[in-house]
């Protein structure tokens, strides 16, 4: 299972190249196509990315749904429509398509956010605007957190 931890600045040249950081080339390195997955978050500001084979479990999970539901439908425009499979080059740059950059609005500077199963590409300045907006949650998610650890333990103690 892939874990993408902790948050790396890189620069965008020109052309749109950028470094993934070491440690998340380094946490795809077991997968045998070394690709990233990025599209737009459906709520718009940054990008997500993914090692392939990790969001190719997530496309699975979305064919599942019912072939004509409106929320498969919904989600298939969304993200896999919008999915471009990366390749690395020799340094181990992903270029970033116009499109992409324009709707995240990177330019220049990139944040890379390790999110667990995933990562995502932010503006650096909108990703510390939306750290100081989520910051109003913490009370919040943490109960969250600790009552989903709660369940975890009791399931594993009823098993």
């Amino acid at each position: 299972m892939t874990v993408f931890l902790s948050s790396y600045l890189n620069g965008v040249d020109k052309k749109g190249r950028v470094s993934v950081p070491a440690p998340f080339r380094n946490e795809m390195a077991a997968h045998p196509r070394q690709m990233v997955v990025v599209y737009t978050a459906p709520e718009g500001g940054y990008l997500y990315g993914w090692a392939y084979e990790d969001f190719v479990q997530l496309a699975a999970n979305i064919q599942r749904m019912p072939p004509l539901s409106p929320v498969r439908q919904r989600l298939a425009r969304a993200i896999l429509a919008a999915a471009r499979p990366l390749g690395f080059d020799g340094e181990g740059r992903i270029m970033l398509p116009d499109d992409l950059m324009a709707k995240a609005g990177i330019d220049g500077k990139v944040l890379f956010a390790g999110q667990g199963e995933y990562f995502t590409i932010w503006n650096p300045e909108r990703y510390d605007g939306q750290v100081a907006d989520d910051a109003a949650f913490t009370n919040d998610d943490l109960t969250a957190l600790s009552d989903a650890w709660e369940k975890m333990v009791a399931e594993q103690k009823g098993q």
